[in-house]
């Protein structure tokens, strides 16, 4: 049987000397990484369907790291070398190239500042080149949206505010649709 969640913030006080505010930050950003990796894994395996039915071929890319030293059990420390990359990229059946990033939040809105500067101008220079370019959001209720990045780099004038509500996405009909098979198509592919 499992620890409940106040056996387990006694068990990490006890064990690093934390005070509850700052265990509840550290809990709260355990979380948020899992479920944003969720996320990327459900992503990824939507990837795969569109691979598996040739509508495209979407990879996850890697984060830019250099090990510094190996532990243990196949573990290491590492640092990133540089900016992290929008998350996938790939090409679609007739040879367009697609370059979007992840990202989820657990509530009913995404700051601005969720993307990097460097990933957002990245996103902006693939876009310039004639590549299909967006951030993929995804709220707590399972529902994803394809935010372009000029949507995303305009969202103060456009929305009046540093931040995209999920309802202003579900106003301009951004939602990405399920496929027959219960999918959901991302792309608007299958």
């Amino acid at each position: 049987m499992g620890m409940s969640i106040e056996e387990y913030k006694k068990m990490v006080l006890k064990d690093r000397n934390l005070k509850p505010k700052a265990l509840n930050r550290q809990l709260q950003g355990q979380i948020n990484r899992e479920l944003g990796k969720n996320f990327e894994e459900q992503v990824e395996m939507i990837c795969d369907i569109y691979r598996q039915n040739q509508l495209a071929l979407i990879e996850k890319t890697p984060e830019p790291m250099k090990i510094l030293k190996h532990i243990e059990n196949g573990r290491f420390e590492t640092v990133f070398t540089k900016s992290a990359q929008p998350d996938f990229k790939g090409t679609l059946k007739g040879g367009q190239t697609v370059v979007f990033d992840a990202k989820f939040t657990e509530t009913p809105k995404i700051a601005y500042q969720a993307l990097s500067d460097f990933q957002r101008e990245t996103l902006m220079a693939y876009q310039e080149l004639g590549a299909k370019a967006f951030v993929l959001v995804g709220f707590v209720d399972g529902n994803m949206y394809p935010v372009d990045i000029n949507l995303w780099t305009n969202m103060q004038n456009v929305f009046g505010h540093k931040h995209i509500k999920q309802v202003e996405l579900e106003e301009m009909l951004l939602r990405a649709k399920r496929a027959k098979n219960g999918m959901i198509d991302f792309l608007g592919m299958v």
